[in-house]
């Protein structure tokens, strides 16, 4: 540093000097909070800036300081009525930052500048050291001491003054007291600070956050206002049981805890807190588009730092997050709406939907076509983007399930959602993280997986819709698959599938092997039998009877990585002679696949899912109620457990 900033202050009233602050914004000027205690305005004089004389300022925000020596949250903000002709004050970087240099290791050497008795004029410096950085004392303040053991002492005057580095002039933390006795004084550091002001989240460097998303998600923070459910188990549940323990000083409200993560818990690939607590604000909170953009935050947040900070740009806030730029909008958070949870559905989220057959414009049909075939491509040169929805019983209750919504993109895995619910809570929830992760997929056709329970293999998620009559299924506005979620998780199995995809990618065409209502095998000897098949499987009855579960069974067992079948086929009872409605669903799917090649299928059964939408007629459309199993594991790769456990 070369000269004196002129970012210092002289706190005044009446004449009579009260302490000092540092300009920190334009028209923001940051003291204690007991240098202006009982007052609602004061003057401000800047000694750095030559005839300037002093300027009117509002006493604004002020910390949780109760009047007491020992009182966390001795901070104030002063708002000047008009910007100050000085450049702000800049925060250093944590000493405990590994690009912090500091010589020869020692503490670095810090100046204060205030305005004691004798020198309320011109001020005067005391040059100090921290004894520890990183231990607080009471989790508020840095202990500071003289650089030499003499010299000006941190006295009254000093009181609101910055302790800035000698070497680079960035500031380090406020001095808040001072005791006469054992000539050492109590700074306030600048993480601190920013616990107390959220206005200083941006200024006060945090190593691996950016200051942009910092502004963003506390913008948020201030639109959620008072937190939805207690703090402390928000923290806990982002942080898991291995996580750090927030010390309970921490917790004043909502932006303490997240401020805690940010200046505390920096960012490592696969603990990333911030990304979790926001999921969980975003279904906590009433406002839907709130949630949305919580939701958003989380996914640039587990973006950018999944995939390293030097190949991912924070973008600005969506529309609706109002920014004032940087240090000018200050402020504790406002009161927030009333705390609530998400509407659920209909309650009938694992029964039957709306059928895509009940309601057709005239006139609109669709055509067949083979699909173009692919070469041998690696896996991430594939044009679909995958997302992934799994879902798994929870043990915590016969209702309760763990789902969590992913997207696949460039290889990676990126989580969008996560939560334990109810059945009846299922579909609404799922379809709107569906939505979320369309803001993830990037290029390519979306392809949406139900990774499901076996004996939730027949169940109508292509037909699930969010209101009955009112918009069309999810099997009609984006190709829908189901996969096997227990034969996800065994790597045998998926390595057979990936060996099977290997050869189906060379083929012209699926010709279906047919599992016939008078099929006599025994389940082991059928999943012998479709080891050899590569190609469809097609099942002329769905799996309700505890007959056909086993074959279905068997044939995933195989591994068969396609399946297809109609859930009103054939009825239970015994062997049909043939001629049965199965029968004749898998007659006309055999027809349009034959020349299909293997990975176009989702495509085909889309369309063929929007023709029966689209059917009018006496009778429902033939493949009304199609289901598809098809799982390429190149396409899915990274199995892994839920990050929650079921029971949790």
């Amino acid at each position: 540093m070369t000269r004196s900033p002129a970012w210092h202050v002289r706190v005044e009233h009446e004449g009579t000097v009260h302490g000092s602050g540092f300009l920190v914004g334009g028209s923001t000027v940051l003291t204690c909070a007991h240098v202006v205690h009982g007052l609602e305005r004061a003057s401000v004089s800047f000694p750095g800036v030559p005839g300037l004389g002093a300027l009117p300022s509002r006493v604004g925000e002020r910390g949780l300081w109760a009047g007491g020596r020992t009182d966390p949250g001795d901070v104030a903000v002063l708002t000047l009525e008009a910007p100050a002709p000085a450049e702000p004050a800049v925060f250093a970087a944590p000493f405990a930052d590994p690009d912090v240099t500091l010589g020869d290791g020692g503490p670095p050497r810090l100046v204060a500048y205030g305005f004691p008795h004798g020198y309320t004029e011109e001020g005067a410096q005391s040059e100090l050291r921290v004894t520890h950085d990183r231990q607080l004392i009471s989790g508020e303040w840095n202990q500071v001491e003289f650089w030499k053991g003499y010299g000006q002492e941190p006295s009254h005057g000093f009181s609101g003054s910055a302790a800035m580095r000698a070497d680079s002039g960035a500031v380090v933390g406020m001095i808040s007291s001072y005791d006469p006795v054992s000539r050492n004084g109590r700074m306030i550091p600048a993480r601190v600070l920013a616990r107390h002001v959220p206005g200083l989240a941006e200024l006060v460097p945090t190593p691996g956050y950016s200051a942009e998303e910092k502004r963003w998600l506390r913008e948020l923070v201030n639109r959620v206002g008072a937190p939805p459910c207690p703090v402390e188990r928000l923290l806990s549940t982002a942080t898991g049981r291995l996580g750090p323990t927030v010390p309970p000083a921490w917790l004043g409200g909502l932006w303490q805890g997240v401020w805690y993560l940010f200046s505390e818990v920096p960012p490592h690939r696969g603990r990333l807190p911030l990304a979790e607590l926001t999921l969980r604000l975003a279904d906590l909170v009433p406002d839907r588009e709130l949630g949305r953009e919580l939701r958003a935050w989380s996914r640039e947040h587990r973006s950018r730092h999944e995939t390293g900070p030097a190949s991912h740009v924070v973008p600005a806030s969506p529309a609706g997050v109002t920014s004032t730029g940087g240090p000018a909008s200050w402020g504790t958070p406002a009161p927030g709406p009333a705390p609530g949870a998400d509407a659920c559905d209909d309650g009938r989220g694992d029964e039957r939907a709306d059928g895509c057959h009940d309601r057709v414009p005239d006139g609109v049909r669709d055509r067949d076509g083979a699909g173009a075939r692919y070469d041998e491509t690696p896996a991430a040169a594939l044009p679909w983007a995958p997302i992934l929805v799994e879902i798994r019983r929870s043990g915590a209750d016969r209702n309760a399930v763990m789902a969590e919504v992913s997207v696949y993109r460039d290889g990676d895995r990126l989580l969008v959602n996560e939560k334990r619910l109810t059945t009846a809570q299922l579909r609404s929830w799922v379809l709107d993280r569906i939505d979320d992760a369309h803001d993830e997929i990037g290029d390519g056709r979306p392809l949406i997986a139900f990774a499901l329970p076996r004996d939730w293999l027949n169940r109508p998620v292509d037909l699930w819709t969010r209101s009955k009559g009112k918009e069309a299924p999810l099997g009609c506005t984006s190709p829908v698959v189901v996969m096997d979620h227990d034969r996800r998780g065994k790597a045998r199995l998926q390595f057979q599938l990936k060996r099977a995809w290997a050869e189906l990618d060379r083929q012209d065409g699926s010709p279906l092997h047919r599992v016939a209502c008078s099929s006599t095998h025994r389940p082991p000897q059928l999943s012998v039998l479709l080891q050899d098949v590569r190609g469809p499987v097609g099942f002329t009855r769905p799996p309700k009877t505890a007959r056909d579960r086993e074959l279905h069974g068997a044939a995933l067992n195989a591994p068969a990585p396609i399946l297809l079948w109609p859930r009103t086929g054939c009825p239970p009872g015994g062997p049909c002679a043939g001629a049965c409605p199965g029968a004749g669903f898998l007659d006309r799917m055999a027809e349009r696949i034959s020349l299909l090649p293997p990975g176009e299928l989702p495509d085909l059964v889309f369309r063929l899912r929007k023709e029966a939408f689209l059917h009018e007629g006496p009778e429902p459309h033939w493949a009304a109620e199609l289901s598809l199993v098809w799982e390429d594991p190149r396409r899915f790769p990274e199995v892994r457990p839920l990050r929650r456990s079921p029971v949790a």
